[in-house]
């Protein structure tokens, strides 16, 4: 599980070294060109990095259970598969534990793990923890409220920039996006990314 942090943390470095090009065009390149999309390829970008941690760690810890180094859940063991899956497995034992992880990866391959509802769904797989935002908060030093709101509205925002070129109104008017902005998603999702690591890890 620590490479899924890893990786985690070097897409964040590279999302925030990514502001030097964004600060060299507006200070010496300058308007009236508008440079603000690479602020929201940030805010993307972070948003993307929490996903893949989640689809990574959950990913990895179904893998440590299927081979009994972690306690099943109870959606663990609910996991279906076809009876063809069955056979494959248990005809290729030598590499049913890698057969097991590309099942993994293609029941989960469509799914994203953005938003807090799915985030703790994802880990009910691997996390047998009933108040899971609640211990998330905690460690973060957060009301479990705000944690959930302030991330589902960093995934709406998301949603916008990806889906709708953040123009949020009929006036065609784009949001406004500012480098605070931007350090607060990356902050936050850092901590969270971080902490639901500790929390799940064995």
């Amino acid at each position: 599980m620590n490479s899924s942090l890893e990786l985690f943390k070097s897409i964040l470095k590279d999302t925030r070294n990514s502001r030097a090009l964004y600060q060299f065009l507006k200070n010496v390149v300058k308007p009236p060109y508008d440079y603000s999309d690479l602020l929201r390829w940030q805010w993307a970008q972070t948003v993307s990095a929490l996903d893949k941690l989640i689809h990574d760690l959950v990913r990895v810890g179904m893998v440590e259970s299927f081979l009994g180094k972690r306690p099943p859940t109870p959606k663990f063991l609910g996991f279906g598969f076809t009876l063809d899956v069955y056979f494959q497995l248990a005809q290729n034992t030598a590499s049913a534990t890698y057969l097991f992880e590309q099942m993994v990866t293609q029941k989960h391959g469509y799914l994203s793990f953005q938003e807090p509802d799915k985030i703790a769904d994802a880990l009910s797989n691997i996390w047998n923890e009933q108040h899971k935002w609640r211990k998330i908060s905690l460690e973060l030093g957060f009301d479990e409220n705000y944690t959930k709101t302030l991330l589902k509205n960093i995934s709406i925002r998301r949603n916008q920039i990806v889906h709708e070129g953040d123009y949020s109104n009929i006036l065609l008017q784009r949001q406004p996006i500012s480098e605070d902005d931007v350090d607060t998603v990356l902050d936050f999702v850092d901590k969270i990314g971080e902490v639901i690591y500790n929390l799940v890890k064995i």
